[in-house]
């Protein structure tokens, strides 16, 4: 399904559309939407108190068309807008510090209808600035249901000196982030799961084998952070997270901890190894390779 979002609208293109389709104009419960026109073409379009006019269907480009928005077109990122699911994914996978973070996120079948405009603005956590993460997130956190599991660098060393692959730790952790959502959502169990793709099904529960409780039924599906919206929004997510654990091992150890795993990156990392010889455990990844 396409959905087609336009901010500030002009009034005159919006009575346009309301008088063109009268016997369309069907009530809506939600307080923001003025006008909620449903058309025989399965078209959906809700005009918002603020001028926001979003159109959701196979046809809303025609629509859109019709009525002159294609000046100032925004198409909502080719992001499955099908809900309500659960999305996961997972950051500091490739970063020499900070922690391994998993993140699940359900978002309800009414949430692009009730947030347009932060509907918008969501998109995979690796585009958007940290900024930007971090406003996404205050917006976000109390508008869909979600849980992280962090595994700070001192477990995660541990853990891959025994298993010595990243996947498993993964999956161990995508795990543990879904087990809490249920614990703490009973009502959820039983919604579709989709997961960004980091391994095929068959060897994702096969890493978890040694888990007493495996979360199943999950859909997995490559860079899903960049097409459907609950794994995007489980990005943000986790990714906010792993920024403030990054804030907060800087101000332990009073250093600076870039991102990522550049040659650049690579300098601190060993000049850190010499300097905090007993303390590296705690904010490095210590099976990356820090030659250069």
């Amino acid at each position: 399904m396409t959905s087609l979002s336009f901010k500030k609208v002009d009034q005159n293109i919006i009575n346009k559309i309301i008088d063109d389709n009268q016997l369309f104009l069907t009530d809506s419960k939600n307080p923001n939407i003025k006008y909620l026109i449903k058309t025989k073409n399965n078209l959906t379009i809700s005009i918002y108190t603020t001028n926001t006019v979003l159109i959701q269907g196979n046809d809303a480009q025609l629509f859109a068309l019709k009525y002159n928005l294609q000046s100032d077109i925004n198409v909502t990122k080719p992001l499955s807008l099908e809900l309500p699911n659960i999305g996961c994914d997972e950051v500091g996978v490739g970063d020499f510090f900070g922690p391994l973070i998993t993140c699940c996120a359900y978002v309800n079948k009414d949430f692009i209808l009730n947030y347009p405009e932060l509907t918008n603005s969501i998109t995979d956590s690796k585009k958007i600035n940290d900024l930007k993460i971090i406003d996404l997130f205050e917006q976000l956190k109390d508008k869909v249901k979600w849980e992280v599991y962090i595994l700070d660098n001192s477990k995660y060393n541990k853990a891959y000196d025994i298993y010595k692959n990243t996947h498993i730790l993964k999956a161990i952790c995508h795990n543990q982030a879904l087990k809490r959502l249920f614990r703490n959502n009973n009502e959820l169990i039983g919604q579709q799961i989709i997961m960004d793709q980091f391994v095929d099904k068959k060897n994702y529960y096969n890493y978890l084998k040694d888990q007493e409780v495996v979360i199943e039924d999950i859909y997995f599906e490559t860079k899903a952070e960049s097409k459907y919206i609950s794994v995007a929004i489980a990005s943000i997510i986790a990714r906010f997270h792993f920024l403030k654990e990054i804030e907060k091992l800087e101000k332990e150890f009073n250093i600076k901890l870039p991102l990522g795993a550049s040659n650049n990156v690579k300098d601190y990392v060993n000049t850190y190894k010499k300097e905090f010889p007993l303390e590296v455990t705690k904010f490095i990844k210590l099976h990356f390779n820090s030659n250069k």
